[in-house]
């Protein structure tokens, strides 16, 4: 009888450890299941973003390429405003020599604007950049100075390692250096070419120092390489606008919150309401560049795509524009502000991802 009892307390035993064994196998499936799922939710968002931004992009560059530009920004329609006259579609050619706003455009400021799905994306045109080769060294010395620290290298000598960077000789500007001193440095040495992005001044001596106040997103957002000696007052930044001479940061501040309700129409009209003095060696503009950045990124939270595009309409055999450069930046937050939303049924439509 006791040993009766045994087989049944073994039994017991052995069938209490199966049941953990199973609890335990199937939590294990469980937490593997629940993380295969997470997984492929993960990847199904992840190539949806993908999608949506690449829709997106594709989208915006068509509209880049085909409709006109105002002093208010990118035109999504064939509205054409006449002034006092109104606004009304466009009849003939020659009504589309208009640049007065609309109020449909899709700014050029870089302002988010909701795109195709749960893509986000933002324009800016290179005038409202700071165009670092063509700036003289006091406009430099203005947009330093906002980092609000002592710089080793001052605006007029990183000014000429600038252009010995760049040029394709091997002689010294003032305080300058060629090969031979990155060389000393164990510095890269100079391509001897002109800069292909924005971070690439940062392989400039010194001028890593100086642009150490802001971060890589922040120099993308300032600098432009390319040709440019005028600064859009409708689309700049106020770290740009304060590069002008009597401008500080009220008045950039007031700037932008006015352009928000209304662009300025001339650059007298900026003057007079900025208070400031126009100069001629500091010319400003109204009306956008053919050239500058579209920054996409997806709603949730995302890495950044900036790719800087240039309008080439009469390039013969060409493309109507060229994709200059692209980099990608990281992650941006979950959107946190209001995205602007685009007047026009082409950003209307989410395009399905495809497994």
């Amino acid at each position: 009888m006791s040993r009766a009892r045994g087989e049944r307390g073994f039994v017991l035993v052995l069938v209490l450890a199966m049941l953990v064994v199973i609890g335990v196998l199937a939590g294990a499936i469980a937490a593997v299941t629940a993380r295969l799922t997470e997984q492929a939710q993960h990847r199904a968002r992840a190539m949806q973003d993908a999608v949506d931004m690449a829709s997106t992009r594709s989208t915006v560059l068509y509209l880049l390429s085909t409709q006109r530009m105002t002093v208010g920004g990118l035109t999504v329609d064939n509205l054409v405003s006449f002034g006092d006259d109104g606004i009304r579609p466009a009849q003939s050619y020659a009504d589309l020599d208009s640049v007065l706003p609309v109020g449909t455009e899709i700014r050029l400021d870089g302002r988010p604007n909701v795109g195709l799905g749960g893509a986000r994306f933002a324009l800016q045109d290179d005038y409202g950049l700071f165009g670092v080769n063509w700036n003289p060294p006091w406009s430099l010395e203005r947009l330093l100075a906002q980092g609000g620290h002592a710089r080793e290298v001052p605006a007029e000598d990183l000014f000429n390692r600038l252009m010995d960077y760049q040029d394709r000789d091997n002689l010294h500007r003032l305080n300058s250096m060629e090969a031979d001193g990155y060389r000393k440095a164990g510095l890269p040495p100079p391509t001897n070419l002109p800069l292909a992005t924005p971070m690439e001044v940062l392989r400039v001596a010194g001028w890593e120092q100086a642009l150490s106040f802001l971060s890589p997103a922040e120099i993308s957002d300032t600098i432009s390489v390319e040709s440019v000696a005028v600064v859009n007052v409708n689309t700049a930044p106020p770290r740009v606008l304060r590069v002008l001479n009597g401008m500080d940061q009220e008045k950039a501040d007031r700037v932008v919150a006015f352009r928000k309700l209304q662009p300025f129409m001339t650059e007298t009209a900026f003057f007079e309401f900025a208070g400031v003095s126009k100069s001629t060696e500091e010319p400003v503009a109204v009306y956008p560049a053919s050239s500058g950045t579209l920054k996409l990124w997806p709603s949730d939270g995302g890495q950044v795509v900036l790719v800087h595009w240039t309008l080439t309409p009469i390039e013969d055999k060409g493309r109507p524009w060229r994709e200059d450069y692209e980099l990608i930046q990281s992650q941006a937050a979950p959107q946190a502000g209001a995205a602007y939303p685009v007047r026009s049924r082409l950003f209307r439509e989410q395009v399905a991802a495809r497994e």
